[in-house]
């Protein structure tokens, strides 16, 4: 529950009360008091808007910086630095900076600290790529991408970042298709294309995602791997239900699309039960990522059975509805919570 300050006050009241009245026991005071977060006042979302482009600027500062060959040659040249002393260095340099943000963690904001952490691991991750250098990669980066994962996890565990858990899951997904590009034979692994392996790992996400609940130390993590999982998961299906499971362009198009349209079922059926989940445990975030694999399955069988033999003005104009529909059910959903709640 999202509540301003003053209100989570009240609520904070109410449960203390309950609890000397034994209504409650600690445990479930604890519980529900975990449940209220502070909603930010507008001008303190203006400022996370604000940081979010300031750090995209330093990434793509440090693809313009760090990724030009060219100008990393010029700067170890300059210096005469080998790539094992640049290492070094950048390891140094981001240790240093980790050590730093975690003594200051309570003095900074989540959006801030999050921000210092995503920005700090480009550092460690610079000092990789250099030890990467001259001890190679692996097969199609592979290597790298395993260690970068494992650095990252461990960083988001010891800081309690999210960000970096997100980034970790990112460089686990790079690791798994690099992986699974090296083992596999004739474009297969285990007998999958990319789309179709891709919603299995989203089913081994979702996985561990269950298995984090039981584990302390990763609950607070929890939510971004469950809605990733989700995510893979969904987009894997979407993939499969145009191409099938086919190893080729050359052979797909060989192929009656109407024949892969039990793929498109499974998407379906896979997007309702996740909307209907959604509701079920009043679960926005779950129901809406449900209710767009339900649009997008949508609008994909369109193109591909009707948009040669449909005016395409009617089509524009259903999508049009359809998504004035949808926003105006979940404006209505969300006064019907205000309502409830007060």
């Amino acid at each position: 529950m999202q509540a301003d300050k003053k209100e989570k006050e009240l609520l904070t009241s109410a449960i203390e009360e309950w609890l000397q009245e034994g209504k409650l026991s600690p445990e479930q005071a604890e519980e529900l008091k975990d449940t209220i977060t502070v909603k930010d006042e507008p001008a303190q979302q203006i400022a996370r808007y604000f940081f979010f482009i300031a750090l995209s600027c330093v990434i793509l500062a440090f693809g313009a910086i760090f990724i030009d060959d060219k100008m990393l040659e010029k700067f170890k040249v300059y210096f005469s630095l080998s790539n094992i002393a640049i290492a070094v260095l950048f390891t140094i340099l981001s240790a240093a900076a980790f050590l730093f943000i975690k003594r200051k963690k309570a003095g900074y904001s989540n959006t801030l600290f999050e921000a210092y952490s995503v920005i700090t691991s480009l550092l460690a991750l610079t000092a990789l790529i250099y030890y990467c250098k001259d001890i190679g990669s692996g097969p199609k980066y592979s290597g790298f991408l395993a260690i970068a994962t494992v650095l990252l996890f461990a960083l988001s565990a010891w800081l309690r970042s999210k960000a970096l858990w997100i980034e970790g899951i990112l460089a686990l997904m790079g690791w798994y298709g690099a992986f699974s590009a090296w083992q596999s034979s004739n474009d297969l692994f285990l007998g999958m294309n990319y789309p179709m392996r891709f919603a299995a790992f989203g089913i081994v996400v979702l996985a561990f995602a269950y298995m984090q609940t039981q584990v302390k130390q990763l609950q607070d993590t929890q939510r971004f791997t469950y809605i990733a999982g989700l995510i893979i998961l969904l987009t894997g299906l979407w993939g499969v239900s145009i191409f099938g499971n086919y190893n080729s362009l050359e052979e797909w198009s060989k192929v009656r699309q109407v024949l892969v349209i039990w793929y498109a079922l499974i998407f379906a059926i896979a997007g309702a039960l996740i909307f209907l989940y959604g509701i079920k445990k009043r679960d926005e975030a779950v129901r809406d990522i449900g209710l767009f694999a339900l649009l997008i399955n949508l609008y994909t069988r369109y193109f591909e059975y009707f948009w040669d033999n449909t005016n395409k003005g009617l089509f524009f104009l259903i999508l049009g509805v359809s998504f004035w529909y949808i926003g105006n059910r979940v404006q209505k959903s969300k006064r019907v919570n205000k309502h409830l709640s007060a």
